[in-house]
């Protein structure tokens, strides 16, 4: 599953998602996960405050969506070994960003929506902070697949983000489905991936950067 759920957050940090009209952080109806059973993940904050999750893909490379560069890197702050965002007795690790990497390919439309992170130091890998191990082969993600994804979003329509780490289970729909006149009319691209959940109260967002 974990090799599978990075493929996922790979092809889908950029992936529009047909139940919300803004680029919000959502993640409706997912349910709270073990403390520090995901130490892979990273938030990327500005002045204290959530703006959006990533992914240690290596000691010090972070996985995330390249709409999230919203401001100079020198304001930015990456933060690992979190559950809660704002836990005074568990802060997790805060690092400065060294670099940003956009992909080549990003375009306004969020096609190719990827970035890397560079911190500016190497991660010691304990029991709270783990990269996450990558897919050594490129291969397609058949529509059906069940996966994962996890962010500290929004977890209801009208609420604010979660305060700890939450997690869904959803699956792949087929692009052609996707690109219904009745939802995206065709403008999902082959570089983004349509996701859905079982049940209509839930959704992780129209764009996976939570």
């Amino acid at each position: 599953m974990e090799a599978r759920w990075f493929l996922l957050l790979l092809l889908a940090l950029g992936a529009l998602w047909a139940a919300s009209d803004s680029l919000e952080t959502k993640i409706i109806g997912g349910h709270e996960v073990t403390p520090h059973s995901r130490p892979y993940m990273a938030s990327l904050q500005k002045a204290g405050s959530h703006l959006c999750g990533g992914v240690l893909v290596d000691r010090q490379w972070v996985l995330t969506a390249a709409h999230c560069l919203r401001a100079p890197i020198q304001l930015l702050r990456l933060v690992l070994g979190l559950h809660g965002l704002h836990d005074r007795h568990d802060p997790g690790l805060t690092f400065h960003i060294k670099a940003a990497v956009r992909h080549p390919g990003f375009k306004p439309n969020l096609e190719n929506d990827l970035m890397l992170l560079k911190l500016d130091g190497k991660v010691k890998p304990s029991r709270t902070i783990q990269p996450l191990a990558v897919a050594r082969r490129r291969r397609a993600i058949p529509a059906g697949t069940k996966c994962s994804v996890a962010g500290w979003g929004v977890t209801h329509p009208t609420g604010r983000l979660a305060l700890r780490l939450h997690e869904l289970d959803v699956r792949v729909l087929h692009a052609k489905m996707c690109n219904n006149s009745r939802f995206w009319n065709g403008n999902i691209t082959h570089h983004m991936l349509c996701l859905a959940a079982d049940a209509k109260d839930q959704a992780p967002c129209k764009v996976l950067s939570g």
